[in-house]
């Protein structure tokens, strides 16, 4: 058995957990859709689906901070890089049903974050690590732009709300209009806090 294996399995995994949550997800499912042999499973993962979503949920707190950081650096104004990291997002909601599983990548995890707050400690631990290091990012680019302490925290975390209650929004309304909303408002909120 491959890295390449278990690389399959996880991928497979967190896009199954993004779109149908921890619960809605089954081992035989996974192992169905990545092609590989059940015993690989439990080989890579022996502690089971619960692992799996942990690690699924570290895969992800890289990679959509990896985009994230990508605005963060792209744009010197910290207003410029939140509306081009917003707007980015808005653009994944415009295929004509609503967002596609390949988009997934760049999607925060809201339904397995809601599912793990009440269903297990283990993940919700995880999920709630995984929103601080997204937050620093955000407090990070603050601080760099003359914000203050206090500013910057308060600041990181109100995004950090907005853009994961928008992403819910537009999955259940099938529209980037609530991601377009916050991106009108950000401005206004940067400015009360300067």
């Amino acid at each position: 058995m491959s890295n390449q294996t278990k690389e399959k399995i996880l991928e497979t995994a967190t896009r199954l957990f993004y779109f149908q949550g921890f619960h809605g997800t089954g081992l035989n499912q996974i192992i169905s859709e990545s092609g590989s042999p059940k015993g690989s499973l439990y080989h890579y993962f022996p502690e089971g689906k619960e692992q799996l979503a942990e690690e699924a949920i570290v895969l992800s707190k890289r990679r959509i901070g990896a985009v994230i950081q990508h605005f963060m650096n792209e744009f010197g104004d910290v207003g410029a890089a939140l509306n081009a990291h917003i707007l980015a997002m808005a653009d994944l909601f415009e295929v004509e049903n609503g967002l596609e599983e390949h988009s997934y990548t760049m999607m925060p995890f809201g339904l397995l974050a809601a599912e793990s707050a009440f269903m297990n400690e283990r993940l919700r631990k995880v999920c709630g690590d995984t929103y601080k290091y997204w937050e620093s990012i955000y407090y990070t680019k603050l601080i760099a732009n003359g914000f203050s302490d206090e500013a910057a925290v308060t600041l990181s975390k109100a995004v950090s709300a907005m853009i994961e209650g928008a992403v819910t929004l537009s999955l259940s309304q099938r529209s980037n209009e609530p991601l377009l909303n916050i991106s009108k408002v950000i401005p206004a909120l940067l400015a009360q806090y300067k």
